[in-house]
């Protein structure tokens, strides 16, 4: 029987797997190591058989090869389950490893409080824990300001939100990076946005926001939707005297003015 009618044959062609695993499963011979070749023996090899030929009459050198090399003929046995698993339409089962831990995507963060104090009047607060705030940035990180490789400085978010007051949805996020106008410092931005739910009268402006976070406490008239800027943070008033730590959580409010 020719190559072609052995690669036609699907019976020759398991025979063949069968034959070759049967011999490299009765095979008990110490290890010899492999060689950068070992890979496209494995080929080769693979080639060989899945058209049925019978490698120990045919190819006695590389039947030889195979039988020698522990490694090898693990590869082959798991190459030939895989394709014969996949022809008959099986599946291997993955390995069992440990249970992956998920939970951080259902994880929010912080949940504003609102208090509706009239038409035009409303206030929401935010407030992150000390383990809310510590995992969203490392002191370490802070650390790569004297580093020259570091091209620009990194931004962490704070809050980000939304809430719905008034007939309209406002967009909140409260960002900061490391400052460039105090030495151990961060600049803190507030981003706020403003969608109206329906045809209405525009939201009123100003809208005071405050900060309190550890030893700082700052309030900022919002005059416009866009990017306002609050006083810059001393890291001594949110970390510990080594920087190492945060030290407490932080709130922020916005309230309306009627």
């Amino acid at each position: 029987m020719t190559n072609d009618q052995n690669a036609s044959d699907p019976r020759g062609r398991l025979a063949a797997i069968r034959r070759l695993i049967k011999d490299i499963s009765d095979f008990d011979a110490l290890d010899v190591s492999g060689s950068e070749a070992d890979s496209d023996m494995l080929t080769l090899i693979l080639d060989r058989v899945l058209n049925g030929e019978d490698l120990s009459t045919r190819h006695p050198a590389l039947y030889r090869r195979l039988l020698a090399n522990t490694e090898l003929r693990q590869a082959l046995v798991d190459a030939l389950a895989s394709i014969e698993a996949e022809r008959t339409g099986q599946f291997i089962p993955l390995p069992k490893g440990s249970k992956s831990d998920f939970s951080f995507l259902n994880t929010r963060g912080p949940l504003p409080m609102l208090e509706i104090l009239d038409e035009h009047h409303w206030r929401s607060t935010w407030r992150s824990t000390l383990e809310q705030i510590q995992a969203v940035f490392s002191p370490r990180e802070l650390g790569y300001r004297a580093d020259a490789a570091q091209l620009e400085d990194p931004w962490f978010t704070l809050v980000r939100d939304e809430i719905d007051a008034g007939g309209a949805v406002y967009a909140v996020a409260l960002e900061c990076t490391l400052s460039s106008q105090i030495d151990e410092g961060l600049a803190v931005f507030l981003d706020f946005a403003i969608t109206l739910a329906a045809p209405s009268t525009p939201p009123k402006f100003p809208i005071q926001a405050s900060l309190r976070w550890g030893e700082y406490g700052e309030s900022i008239l919002i005059t416009e939707q866009g990017r306002s800027r609050f006083p810059d943070i001393p890291l001594a008033a949110v970390m510990d005297n080594d920087y190492q730590n945060i030290k407490s959580g932080l709130s922020l409010t916005l309230e309306s003015h009627s």
